[in-house]
């Protein structure tokens, strides 16, 4: 089937290169750099953390091995880091990976809020927008009488100031459906605590962006850095939230988010930038010299650093459970208790 591959490959080549040309010449394409504000930022010194995290699990027939992991690093002259991780058995078996991934989401958080107080900008990987909309309404088809039942349990997650994934002791008691609407609400209680006490230092950061205003459905961010190589930023958008919420949905539909693209050093990648505020130009490029003196090669130091420090490889999935001994008793088609 390979060989087949490269014979398709083959036949349309000519084809495939030549509407790629004509795509980049497009006059709607040139139309994107009135978007684009030339602008070479002077670096200015600020505080800063980069907040990153880390999971990775091996799933078995009757269960998952997972180990997650989140840092902050923090900089003020001198570098320091926070952070905190878990390894466990997911139980109750379902919806594995989302809720891994829920984990990891919840840590973050949790440790961005533990550093920011003590600096003028934290960084977060990603969008804070996206990961508030990605779709999670299941909760809405619950049995009334089982989200009261989860909804009692709200005190204790606003009132946990730790790092702890306190779902985890609380759902003990509760069925499936309900452990997984105990842990959105620890999640949701930590975005929004995150949110409401470092709404004017939050500035979240991606590499890639699919969000696309062009009628082809182009990425603008791709457009952008195809039709631009110098350092500056692109007009902001605005972007709000139309979904619903178990909690806080008034907060969270109240927010607004500025979102734009910008390159910090000549021939260095774009980056999508999003604040969980409105913004003006001027308040943009007090940033973006914020954001170039905390960075190398184009991109923020801290979240790099943050980065490397927490990756879970699959190489070391494997040693935690090797060493329980899953894999010399049972390898992965059995797992006996």
């Amino acid at each position: 089937m390979l060989e087949l591959t490269y014979e398709t490959f083959a036949r349309k080549r000519r084809e495939l290169k030549h509407r790629l040309e004509v795509l980049l010449r497009s006059e709607e394409l040139q139309q994107y750099r009135e978007l684009w504000h030339e602008h070479d930022a002077e670096p200015v010194f600020c505080t800063a953390a980069g907040v990153d995290g880390s999971s990775n699990c091996i799933r078995y027939k009757s269960l998952m091995l997972y180990a997650v992991n989140a840092v902050a690093v923090s900089y003020d002259g001198s570098m320091r880091e926070q952070g905190c991780a878990d390894v466990d058995f997911l139980i109750p078996y379902k919806y594995p990976s989302e809720r891994v991934d829920l984990y990891r989401s919840t840590m973050e958080l949790k440790v961005a809020l533990s550093a920011a107080d003590d600096v003028e900008l934290l960084l977060l990987d990603g969008s804070l927008h996206s990961a508030l909309t990605a779709p999670k309404q299941w909760w809405r088809f619950m049995e009334e009488d089982k989200v009261e039942e989860v909804m009692s349990y709200l005190p204790l997650l606003e009132e946990n100031r730790g790092m702890e994934l306190l779902a985890k002791r609380l759902g003990s008691s509760l069925d499936a459906e309900q452990v997984m609407l105990l842990e959105y609400l620890e999640y949701l209680v930590a975005i929004q605590k995150l949110i409401e006490r470092g709404v004017h230092r939050l500035v979240a950061v991606a590499k890639t962006s699919t969000d696309s205003s062009f009628n082809r459905g182009i990425p603008d961010m791709a457009v952008l850095e195809e039709i631009t190589s110098g350092p500056g930023y692109s007009m902001p958008r605005d972007r709000m939230i139309k979904m619903h919420y178990p909690i806080y949905d008034d907060f969270f539909r109240s927010l607004v988010f500025t979102r734009f693209y910008a390159r910090l050093e000549r021939g260095k990648d774009m980056l999508m930038i999003e604040l969980p505020r409105e913004v003006g130009d001027e308040e943009i490029r007090k940033l973006l010299s914020r954001l170039r003196h905390l960075s190398v090669e184009g991109y923020p130091y801290l979240l790099k650093r943050a980065h490397r420090r927490v990756v879970i490889s699959n190489r070391e999935i494997e040693r935690i459970a090797t060493s329980l001994g899953i894999g010399e008793k049972t390898g992965r088609e059995v797992l006996a208790w």
